[in-house]
């Protein structure tokens, strides 16, 4: 299964099923989403990475910013 994330004006990401839809968080105020995947890299250390869009929103990933800022509220360090 699919993860889908959105970024709020106030750079929150929240993080969902894909059973739901990104416009279900239209009340957030998303400024981007799209995609997260969560695992793991060969030394078992956590990663995740933003990707992808939200047709439902009309809005895109912003990957970079997206990532880092996931990286800070879902692993809870820097890279």
């Amino acid at each position: 299964m699919r993860v889908k994330y959105v970024k709020t004006k106030d750079n929150e990401i929240i993080v969902f099923s894909e059973l739901q839809q990104h416009i279900d968080f239209i009340g957030f105020e998303p400024v981007s989403a799209g995609f997260i995947s969560i695992g793991a890299d060969e030394r078992h250390s956590p990663t995740c990475s933003c990707w992808g869009e939200s047709i439902s929103l009309k809005l895109p990933s912003d990957p970079e910013v997206d990532t880092e800022l996931a990286r800070k509220q879902i692993l809870g360090y820097d890279f």
